[in-house]
């Protein structure tokens, strides 16, 4: 079984014609212990061309190339709220000129380093707006989501931002979004404790087993209690040595839009992970499937510098093929067919794919369930 690493916040993010596209790499908020990329930091930058000097024709005069742009972007934040993994999301921003002075937009630098951004020669006219869309897409792991864009104005040396969040949630989500057992070091283990899985749109559904096992509920019974929208189930990994401790909480409720979905377990060290290959997500779910059935797994490889020439399966009884390969920017979506032998006991199944490009090989968990 695979440990993980979190890099916050992939996204996909359009502006006006631009396209920007920041590619998170797994679990960003839900999990503790990894990496995670920093928007970029609020600074005058320390060689800016030369038309962002005050002395420019945009720029006041006597102005300080350390002001603030007058340009007010609304909303904001851009607050996509709860939404569903894997989503592309569409808004519009107004970008507002405060000045009497035109505002030239000569460069926007994104929070991710994957993000390519071209706003260069996007004027605000004085004292009016202009509205550009955006839109924004999210990985496949649960939390909250961020991305700043940093818009260099010419005549300034601080940056005009436009913020953008959203929570990525399944039609079940849990409070919190991790199984908080240690952050870091530092602080002690809470091996054992209780969480709280709930309906986002509020309807009674029926959480039917976890990590392949009968749920142990807190103040409901299954047997004479009606379903409801909102649950509290302990969990114990105070049993499990370092190395058994599974990096995710694999969920199975019969609500629509949360099937079969995992829960980052969030342990330094136990479930850490340095992967040998970018990857935007370190593990998938197969979903609910007939054994016997062949399923596609699409994963985001972060610029390779070799192509992905391998694909093997852990579980004996899960096989794996390389499939297709399309260009995505400069990253690659590689999808894996992997198919379940007719043999599999029905419930949860899980297996740890390892991909190679002849040099270096990166994991990935994949999991499922036999219906």
């Amino acid at each position: 079984m695979i440990l993980e690493r979190t890099n916050k916040t992939p996204f996909l993010v359009v502006l006006g014609s631009l396209i920007m596209s920041v590619l998170v790499a797994c679990d960003g908020g839900e999990s503790g212990g990894e990496a995670t990329p920093s928007p970029a930091p609020d600074k005058t930058p320390t060689q800016a061309p030369a038309q962002t000097q005050a002395s420019t024709p945009n720029a006041p005069k006597g102005s300080s190339t350390a002001q603030v742009p007058p340009l007010v972007v609304m909303p904001a934040p851009v607050d996509f709220g709860v939404v569903q993994p894997g989503s592309m999301l569409e808004a519009e921003v107004t970008l507002t000129n405060t000045s009497d002075r035109p505002l030239t937009i000569v460069n926007a630098q994104p929070s991710c380093t994957c993000t390519t951004v071209d706003l260069a020669g996007k004027v605000v006219p004085p004292r009016g707006s202009i509205t550009v869309p955006v839109s924004m897409k999210t990985n496949r792991s649960i939390g909250i989501r961020q991305a700043v864009v940093q818009m260099q104005v010419a005549g300034y040396g601080r940056f005009a931002k436009i913020n953008l969040v959203a929570e990525n949630s399944w039609g079940v989500r849990s409070l919190p979004s991790y199984v908080p057992l240690r952050e870091n070091q530092q602080k002690p283990e809470k091996l054992t404790g209780s969480m709280v899985l709930e309906s986002v749109d509020k309807k009674p559904f029926s959480v039917l087993a976890i990590m392949g096992e009968t749920p142990e509920f807190i103040g409901f019974d299954p047997s004479k209690d009606a379903p409801r929208n909102q649950y509290r189930v302990s969990y114990d990994f105070s049993n499990l040595a370092c190395q058994d401790m599974p990096p995710y909480w694999i969920v199975r409720t019969d609500h629509p839009k949360a099937a079969l979905f995992d829960v980052r377990v969030r342990h330094d060290p136990c479930t850490k992970v340095s992967p040998g290959l970018p990857m935007s997500d370190f593990r998938s779910s197969a979903g609910v499937i007939p054994s016997g059935q062949m399923v596609p797994i699409e994963i985001v490889f972060k610029k390779l510098r070799r192509p992905i020439t391998s694909v093997t399966s852990s579980n004996p009884m899960v096989t794996a093929f390389l499939s297709d390969e399309k260009p995505d920017g400069k990253d690659t979506l590689i999808t894996t067919m992997i198919s379940v032998d007719a043999g599999m006991p029905k419930g949860l199944f899980q297996t740890t794919l390892t991909f190679g490009d002849g040099a270096r090989a990166a994991e990935h968990v994949c999991y499922g369930w036999i219906e």
